[in-house]
């Protein structure tokens, strides 16, 4: 059996669901809350919640014999074991979760069977959004009820390589932004986890000024109606060159900053001069615009290899 399974943050979700139903193979979680959501918001393929307490050696090796994953090193901790143990041999993917700088910052290369990049899947995320746009728009409305323009704030978490910016910045942010626009805040799910006091002390105090989004995986309903990115970081910046829109930035550092301005505290300027290099930018990492028949083939074909050669 080829399944995807994802045991880390929310955000996977969004990662896996579009190759799961490319595939029609399940994505299977291993926390209740990403069961509901994922139900919620990937009602288009087949949602399997299995307690990470039941997850063990002897229950993957009896169900599986390929596995989809976001996550880049415990999916191949596992080989060793199920081979000696079970005389078990699983095949692990690895789709990656989000493109950014700062994995070529960490430089922490991914070992698995194999390794899909970007440019390998194109932007299936954005196409498989557009198959079910009515579905997800719907999901995403109650934030853009206002005729202001909406920024989207997308602050990354702490890595040994990068530093987030949403402690430092948030408030700035919203004392200079949330009267003029429609201010929106893509909390990412691993930022309590650096500090939770403060975490929780800054979303209490600016709650009524600023909508901080949370359990919502799935990132193009939101940056489709995204006039304006501001980000540090984070993968959701490259996601964002999909539309070509003005983009300013935080902290300085990686190509991505290339594709923007510097945050100053005013976000006026419409950045003419910027569309080719976020257009060029684009290119390097999704390959391509618009829909591919042939990415789409080829990864049937992929899905399909893989079956066979299971069976």
């Amino acid at each position: 059996m080829i399944a995807a399974i994802s045991t880390g943050p929310e955000t996977h979700l969004d990662h896996l669901a579009p190759l799961c139903a490319l595939w029609q193979i399940p994505l299977i979680v291993t926390s209740k809350d990403h069961f509901e959501l994922g139900v919620k918001f990937y009602p288009m393929i087949e949602i399997l919640y299995v307690p990470l307490e039941d997850f063990t050696l002897e229950y993957i090796a009896a169900h599986f014999d390929t596995i989809v994953t976001c996550g880049k090193f415990w999916a191949m901790e596992l080989k060793p074991p199920l081979k000696m143990l079970y005389q078990k041999e699983l095949r692990f993917l690895f789709v990656p979760h989000g493109y950014s700088d700062k994995e070529e910052l960490l430089n922490k290369p991914v070992n698995q069977d194999i390794q899909f990049t970007y440019e390998d899947l194109g932007n299936l995320r954005y196409e498989f959004y557009l198959q079910h746009k009515t579905h997800f728009d719907e999901l995403a409305k109650s934030y853009f009820k206002t005729q202001k323009k909406t920024i989207l704030y997308a602050p990354t978490w702490q890595t040994t390589a990068t530093s987030t910016s949403f402690f430092e910045s948030t408030g700035t942010i919203i004392e200079s932004l949330s009267g003029k626009y429609n201010l929106l805040i893509k909390l990412h799910p691993l930022l309590e986890e650096n500090d939770p006091a403060r975490f929780h002390r800054i979303i209490g105090k600016y709650e009524s000024t600023a909508r901080f989004i949370l359990n919502f995986p799935s990132i193009y309903p939101l940056l489709e109606k995204t006039d304006i990115y501001l980000g540090d970081h984070s993968s959701v910046g490259y996601d964002f060159l999909t539309y070509n829109r003005p983009m300013f930035f935080l902290k300085q550092g990686g190509k991505l900053s290339n594709c923007g301005e510097l945050f100053e505290g005013a976000v006026e300027s419409e950045q003419e001069h910027l569309h080719s290099i976020r257009e060029t930018t684009y290119l390097s990492v999704f390959g391509q615009r618009g829909g591919s028949t042939n990415t789409s083939e080829r990864l049937l074909r992929l899905g399909a290899s893989i079956s066979a050669s299971k069976s």
